[in-house]
């Protein structure tokens, strides 16, 4: 109801300061089209002025450029007439035209140039003799008798100087005039003058001084190419006027005039005159605001006349709408107030609604009068149930004294906070944190509380199982034998061990907040700090030995790992860093590797023993077979105690092999080879065993040289017994595979395959174990064992491997890959 009647007010109030407004805004109306059309008359007459104004400066500045090209033109024809009609010389040539040139003040020089572009004489002595971009002078090549104006060009002269030393400076350049002269069908000359710009720019400086402030003079080709320009800094010679409205479209007339239009981003009024001889354009412009700067200025008098009138107007209408205004003005302001007090309401009632926190309200006794959902949502009961209860009795019977202690109306007026327990809807018991602000009257005196309450059950558990969790991890790593510590971003520790503080003979209440070179020498700080920056850039774990003295006085190896720890958003918030003692295990190792040499020893010394009576056995053996090679059993007697010896002396040989790999004794000497050379030796020197079974080898090494760093000797060893074995297990008749390659530019592949029965695939890498044949040896085709293990020791110390595999088809594929070698044998090192 109080609405309806407000907006009724209103409507009127605002119907009569319409009225009042209405008859004010006629006269005001009259006043000001009376003005508009005086301003607009005078408008158009200063700009009808200004517009013969640009136009003429357009043709005075036409007509001079059309003189100045027109000259130019008759200076080429002259020369062209007695280059035809005489047999000049280019010394010739240059005096005449220097001579003319003096009375050509607009005239740079004058040059003749052949068609290859090479300048055959000129007024220019840098000119002379140098060459010219004929394509650079005119966008179009002229014909016989033609001549062309081509665009602004930077330099001096026609001939560019190469030289840094000989930079152009800033703006200086000329325009070329090029007249072609046939002298003979198979003979051509271009006569090429240089216009000095500045001739043309000082004639436009003089129409600019005569012109309005901001005029700009423009000399350009019709194809919008500028020659010169005064008043524009921003436009270079020899740039594109192809934006300027006038290039937009073919010129269809002569002369005209334009604007106001945007020319150069400002608006601009502007006129131009077209040359009838040449591909000329002059241009005017003038900011149209200087245009709209006199006219205001004209207008002044009559400006301030009609202003003093429309104030007299405007201060009689305002004094009989002010009032009315006045009225509708706090009218609006009483509506709006009522309007924003509504919307208040329904915001905090939704507010209200839809917080996550139980709101409250008492009286000063702490007696509920209103309850939001939250209520319902903590407690179970309805809203409706809480008004009129005491909140002391909905909460837990021990947590009555704190909630009395909230409504105490002695305390402060500041904010009172308690927290107490209070019973959910299934009975469990949940934690609430109230807060509580006292309601008082202007004078002073209580009227109630208002408060709200949180429900920090969910937040308290996880509190609890994070400390729990906290306690166990700490656990975790007081239990740890590994000395561990903790350091943050700037080196300061912040937790150790028990294990840590054993081993470093410091309690941690010494180094928690101190950095390790506040308490540690600088030598064990510095490599308790080694590879930290590394670890802070790439970010994987760090591991590396450091020798520590002990606070006992024993040094110790030790083993470091360092692990970043980053935050859930990945930013680096500390270092993990554990010690392991390794000094026995690298104790262990050293007496792992002296009895390795000394068994390798002990193996080289008996080998050679055997090798002795060995020799003896077969050549005793050999001298038998000879005397007794006419009596069947004597030499079949003699055959077999040589066979048995030759494979005594093959297994001494492997033994020996092996101890020589595994000792210092038997060195390599490693030089550049092309490996496909010495595979090649191998397959000469088995010819005779393949031809005994019938076997044919075929050989695929390729064309492109395969060098690797090799001892050639031991790589040969390598590729006999593998072409041995292939040799023992192919049947008769058949193919023996060998094939090498360059797989990348770091490795060489070599494969040698043969047809035999294959090795079990359980087999593959045990065969290449010292004393292990292939089951596949069964009918006696093996050896001792020993030679793929010689094979893989041999690639092993080279860089390089071998395995085994099966063919798909049948048959076995050995596998071998060698480093190929570079320009360099070492790695780099540091020089010291």
């Amino acid at each position: 109801m109080k609405r309806a009647s407000s907006a009724v007010l209103s409507s009127l109030i605002a119907t009569a300061s319409r009225s009042v407004l209405a008859g004010g805004m006629l006269l005001l109306l009259a006043v000001i089209t009376g003005t508009a059309s005086l301003m607009w008359l005078e408008h158009r007459r200063t700009q009808a002025t200004h517009r013969q104004q640009l136009d003429l400066q357009a043709s005075v500045m036409e007509a001079h450029a059309s003189q100045v090209f027109e000259n130019t033109r008759l200076a080429l024809d002259f020369l062209a007439k007695k280059l035809r009609i005489e047999s000049l010389t280019p010394a010739q040539v240059e005096a005449e035209q220097s001579y003319r040139l003096q009375g050509l003040p607009f005239l740079r020089s004058i040059a003749i140039v052949d068609e290859q572009g090479m300048v055959l004489a000129s007024t220019a002595a840098s000119d002379r003799g140098g060459f010219v971009d004929l394509q650079r002078l005119t966008r179009v090549a002229p014909q016989d008798g033609q001549v062309v104006i081509g665009p602004w060009l930077a330099g001096r002269g026609l001939v560019q100087d190469p030289r840094p030393s000989a930079a152009t400076p800033a703006g200086l350049g000329f325009i070329p005039v090029v007249r072609r002269v046939q002298l003979s069908p198979d003979a051509a000359l271009l006569l090429v003058a240089q216009v000095n710009p500045d001739a043309l720019a000082n004639y436009q400086l003089k129409l600019q001084e005569i012109g309005l402030p901001g005029t700009q003079v423009l000399l350009a080709l019709t194809d919008g190419t500028l020659l010169t320009q005064i008043g524009n800094d921003t436009l270079a010679p020899g740039s594109s006027l192809a934006a300027h409205p006038l290039f937009r479209t073919p010129l269809a007339a002569l002369k005209g005039s334009y604007g106001p239009v945007d020319t150069f981003q400002t608006p601009s009024l502007g006129a131009w005159h077209a040359s009838s001889n040449h591909p000329l354009v002059s241009m005017v412009e003038q900011p149209y605001k200087a245009t709209t700067d006199q006219w205001l200025a004209a207008l002044r008098g009559p400006l301030l006349f009609m202003t003093v009138a429309l104030a007299m107007v405007g201060f009689m209408v305002q004094a009989a709408w002010r009032s009315n205004r006045a009225r509708e003005a706090a009218q609006r302001e009483r509506d709006a107030a009522l309007e924003e007090t509504a919307h208040r309401e329904q915001e905090l009632s939704i507010l209200f609604k839809s917080v996550q926190e139980l709101i409250f309200r008492t009286d000063a006794a702490g007696v509920l009068q209103l309850v939001n959902a939250r209520w319902r949502a903590i407690t179970g009961r309805p809203e409706a149930r809480a008004h009129g209860q005491r909140l002391r009795d909905a909460v837990a019977p021990d947590c009555s004294d704190e909630v009395d202690a909230l409504f105490d109306p002695h305390r402060g007026t500041g904010v009172r906070t308690a927290q107490v327990h209070m019973r959910g809807q299934q009975g469990e018991m949940r934690v609430l944190e109230f807060s509580v602000v006292p309601l008082t009257d202007p004078d002073g005196q209580l009227r109630g509380f208002a408060g709200s309450a949180s429900d920090i059950t969910a937040l308290l558990a996880a509190q609890q199982r994070l400390q729990e969790h906290l306690a166990y991890t700490e656990r975790i790593l007081e239990c740890n034998p590994l000395p561990i510590s903790l350091t943050d971003m700037q080196g300061r520790f912040i937790s150790v061990n028990q294990a840590w503080e054993s081993f470093m003979g410091r309690q941690r209440t010494e180094v928690l907040g101190r950095r390790s070179f506040d308490f540690l020498p600088e030598q064990e700080a510095q490599a308790y700090e080694a590879y930290t920056e590394p670890l802070l850039r790439e970010g994987g774990p760090v591991r590396y030995e450091e020798r520590v003295r002990r606070p006992d006085g024993n040094v110790r190896d030790v083993q470091i790992s360092k692990v970043l720890l980053r935050s859930p958003k990945g930013h680096p918030i500390g270092i993990l860093s554990t010690k392991l003692d390794i000094t026995e295990f690298l104790a262990a190792r050293d007496m792992a590797e002296q009895a390795s040499r000394t068994k390798s020893e002990f193996v080289a010394n008996i080998s050679h023993e055997l090798r002795t009576p060995l020799q003896s056995i077969l050549g005793f053996s050999e001298l038998g077979l000879v005397r007794g090679r006419h009596q069947n059993t004597l030499s079949a007697m003699f055959s077999d105690i040589h066979a048995a010896g030759q494979r005594m002396l093959g297994l001494v040989n492997d033994l020996l092999d092996i101890s020589k790999i595994e000792s210092t004794v038997g060195a390599f000497h490693f030089e550049r080879t092309d490996v496909r050379d010495l595979i090649e030796d191998v397959g000469t020197e088995l010819e005779l065993l393949l031809g005994d079974k019938r076997l044919s080898l075929d050989l695929r090494l390729g064309r492109t040289p395969l060098i690797a760093k090799v001892d050639p000797t031991r790589l040969q060893q390598v590729v006999r017994n593998v072409l041995s074995n292939a040799v023992k297990f192919s049947p008769q008749d058949s193919i023996i595979d060998i094939t090498a390659e360059g797989s990348d530019d770091d490795t060489i592949r070599i494969e040698v395959r043969d047809h035999g029965p294959g090795i079990p695939p359980q087999e593959l890498e045990a065969v290449f174990e010292a004393f292990v044949q292939s089951s596949q040896t069964r009918d006696g085709s093996g050896g001792t064992g020993l030679g793929l293990a010689i094979c893989r020791k041999i690639l092993s110390a080279h860089g390089g491997h071998i395995h085994a595999s099966n063919a798909p088809d049948g048959g076995c594929i050995f596998h071998i890959a060698l480093p190929t070698a570079h320009y360099t044998d070492t790695m780099p090192a540091p020089l010291t």
